[in-house]
């Protein structure tokens, strides 16, 4: 089964599109989401963001709180809420670099910041 997307944790650990939706992610510590893009061709990188969640037809997306809650207003329906962590810079940058050399993920395509 092909890997959709992937949620990469503080502790070093993952879950992803294989395991379970959106909504059984475990929702705390998260540094990093990668997602494919344009089919399989491509990927997507969002990190940096203080929470990340799932669009239904879309797929996940980084905000900031302000960012949430206008998604709320305008009723646009997600899943899989998740919450960032800080994580001092030589640690957050060993799961980052893990992530990008993720072989389930083609080439990047965006490094999305929010």
């Amino acid at each position: 089964m092909p890997v959709d997307w992937r949620v990469y944790y503080k502790d070093g650990s993952t879950f992803d599109s294989t395991q379970g939706k959106p909504d059984d992610a475990p929702p705390y510590n998260v540094l990093m989401v990668i997602q494919k893009a344009d089919g399989d061709t491509r990927r997507d990188e969002l990190m940096g963001a203080e929470y990340y969640f799932f669009e239904r037809g879309g797929g996940w997306v980084g905000a900031d709180w302000p960012g949430v809650v206008d998604k709320l207003v305008h009723r646009v329906v997600f899943s899989g809420f998740l919450t960032s962590v800080y994580q001092p810079r030589d640690q957050y940058e060993a799961v980052i670099q893990t992530a990008q050399a993720d072989p389930d993920f083609p080439a990047l395509t965006t490094n999305t910041l929010p």
